[in-house]
């Protein structure tokens, strides 16, 4: 009968926290409060208090020594060998949008090219940045053909090598990725 409370500030602030250390695995302020400067004081209070009771902890990255970040002790853990998972990843992805940790962690600088000249583009109008394991290897610019039923490739931009077996998985991903945006 009655709407239910709003989230209280500190309900909200755990939230944003807690999302980020699940999808990002390793946060940095920023990165946690990407596009959100006001809720900076209240996350980095909330994660001091978590460092105190050891549920996160501070990670020093090479090259961004000035750039705390902090992860959960299990994060930490799992440091087996990276599968070579392939994931097709669109420009508004938050792992391109965050340019400054795609640079920090992958080397890799995505300019989204759909506002740059044709003929000034390097990946392509709407380049699809591929991650390969733990590096992004090319970029893709595909466009939908629906009335046709397939995907096109406009332009294929190789950034680093994988082999026959890395590029039979793009392709394999490539072709999932396809079925998927095709799917009415």
């Amino acid at each position: 009968d009655r709407p239910p409370r709003p989230a209280t500030e500190r309900q909200v602030t755990a939230y944003l926290l807690d999302r980020a250390l699940r999808s990002q695995g390793l946060v940095s302020l920023d990165s946690i409060c990407h596009l959100n400067a006001p809720a900076k004081k209240a996350v980095r209070e909330l994660i001091e208090a978590r460092v105190r009771r050891r549920m996160l902890v501070p990670v020093t990255i090479e090259g961004a020594e000035k750039v705390p970040h902090w992860a959960e002790p299990a994060v930490l853990e799992e440091q087996g060998p990276m599968a070579q998972r392939v994931h097709i990843l669109s420009p508004f992805d938050p792992l391109i949008i965050q340019r400054k940790r795609l640079k920090l962690f992958y080397g890799y600088e995505h300019l989204f090219e759909a506002y740059v000249p044709a003929e000034k583009r390097r990946y392509g109008y709407f380049a699809l940045p591929v991650l390969f394991g733990d590096r992004i290897v090319a970029a893709i610019d595909l466009k939908t053909d629906r009335a046709a039923g397939r995907m096109l490739v406009q332009k294929w931009t190789w950034i680093e090598d994988v082999g026959v077996e890395g590029r039979a998985a793009i392709e394999e991903e490539l072709g999932r990725f396809e079925r998927f945006q095709l799917a009415a």
